[in-house]
C-alpha cells in the first residue's frame, strides 16, 4: 500500500526490481476471482495498491510500474478527482504551514482545549498531525465543524484547489492508465471515517456514490473498494454490508499483514510502505518477517 510519490523514483525502482525477482505481481481482479472461486494463487504473489488518487502517481510512479510490467490498483476519492474538494488532512497541514501565529488553542470536540506551539516547522507538523489524529476519532459532524473552524482560528485562507504537490489525478489520465492495465478502486467520495458516520444515507452515498461516479467516467464496472484510513476502528459491520450490497467484490483495509487463501475478501490486509528503496525492512515486511510493531515474527528464522 502506497500513498504518495516523488520525482526521484530510484527507491521505487529498487522495490520493483525486488518484487520482480522474488514475487509474482498479480492484479486485484485476479486475486478477487481466485478468492471467490477458492482457487490456489501462485506462490509469493503480491498486489500493489495506491490510496487517495494524487497526481504524483501518474507523473512519477505509473511509468515505473509500467516498465516493470506491474499493474497496480489505484483507490481514488471521487470528489477529489472531480476537483470538488481536496483531502481534509492536507487542508489541515496547509493551514498550519501558512499561519503567522506562534501558538494556538484548539477546542477539540472531546471538550478539551489544547495549546499547540507553532514557532518551528517541526512544531507545525506535529500540531497538524495531532489535529488530524484527533479528527479521525470523532464523529463526522464534529470533524466537519472543526474543519471549518481551523482556518479561522489560524487566520489562514485555505484555497479551493490544492497546491501542486497535492493535486488530483485527471479523469483522462485515469482512463489512459486503465487502458494500460491499471485497475481503479473506490475510496469514497470525500474520505470520511466511515465508522464515525451516524446517518446511514450519508454512509451509503459515500460508498455507492463514489462507485457510481467512477463508473460513469470509466464506463466499466468497479469491483474494488478501499476503506478510508482502513483500521478496524474506522469501519463497522454495517459498512462492510453496504460495500457488499453495492456490488464490490473485494475491500481493502490498512491492517498490516499477509492474506491467506481463506482470507475474507472484504477484510483484506495490506502492508503500508514508502517508495524509499528495497531496504532490509521493506524486504522483511513483504516476506512477513516483521509484524505491525516492527518486531520479528515466528518466521524470522527464515531470514
Amino acid at each position: 500500500m502506497y500513498h504518495a510519490f516523488s520525482p526521484d523514483t530510484t527507491g521505487l525502482k529498487e522495490q520493483c526490481e525486488h518484487i520482480r525477482r522474488y514475487y509474482q505481481p498479480l492484479s486485484m481482479k485476479t486475486i478477487s476471482e481466485s478468492l471467490e472461486a477458492g482457487r490456489t494463487l501462485p506462490h509469493n504473489n503480491v498486489a500493489i495498491t495506491i490510496d487517495d488518487g494524487y497526481r504524483d502517481f501518474f507523473l512519477y510512479a505509473y511509468p515505473v510500474f509500467r516498465d516493470y510490467q506491474i499493474n497496480p490498483t489505484v483507490c481514488v476519492i471521487s470528489d477529489f478527482l472531480d476537483q470538488r474538494l481536496w483531502p481534509w488532512w492536507n487542508q489541515i497541514e496547509y493551514a498550519f504551514e501558512h499561519t503567522a501565529q506562534k501558538s494556538v488553542s484548539l477546542p477539540f470536540p472531546d471538550g478539551e482545549t489544547e495549546n499547540l506551539m507553532l514557532e518551528t516547522q517541526e512544531q507545525r507538523l506535529r500540531a497538524a498531525k495531532r489535529t488530524v489524529d484527533t479528527l479521525i476519532t470523532v464523529g463526522n459532524t464534529d470533524r466537519l465543524k472543526l474543519m471549518s473552524l481551523i482556518p479561522k482560528i489560524l487566520e489562514v485562507a485555505v484555497p479551493t484547489s490544492p497546491p501542486f504537490k497535492w493535486s488530483p489525478l485527471g479523469w483522462d489520465e485515469v482512463r489512459q492508465m486503465v487502458r494500460d492495465g491499471v485497475e481503479i478502486a473506490a475510496h469514497t467520495k470525500t474520505h470520511p471515517i466511515l465508522s464515525r458516520i451516524s446517518d446511514e444515507g450519508i454512509l451509503c452515498e459515500e460508498i455507492e456514490g463514489s462507485k457510481r461516479r467512477i463508473e460513469e467516467e470509466l464506463d466499466q464496472p468497479l469491483i474494488h473498494f478501499s476503506y478510508p484510513n482502513g483500521k478496524l476502528a474506522d469501519f463497522t459491520k454495517q459498512t462492510v454490508e453496504v460495500v457488499k450490497r453495492c456490488g464490490f467484490r473485494t475491500a481493502l483495509t490498512s491492517e498490516r499483514g499477509l492474506n491467506s487463501s481463506s482470507a475474507d475478501r472484504f477484510l483484506l490486509r495490506r502492508i503500508g510502505v514508502e517508495p524509499v528503496g528495497a531496504t532490509p525492512y521493506f524486504q522483511e515486511l513483504l516476506a512477513g518477517i516483521v509484524d505491525a510493531r516492527g518486531a520479528k515474527t515466528r518466521y524470522s528464522s527464515l531470514k
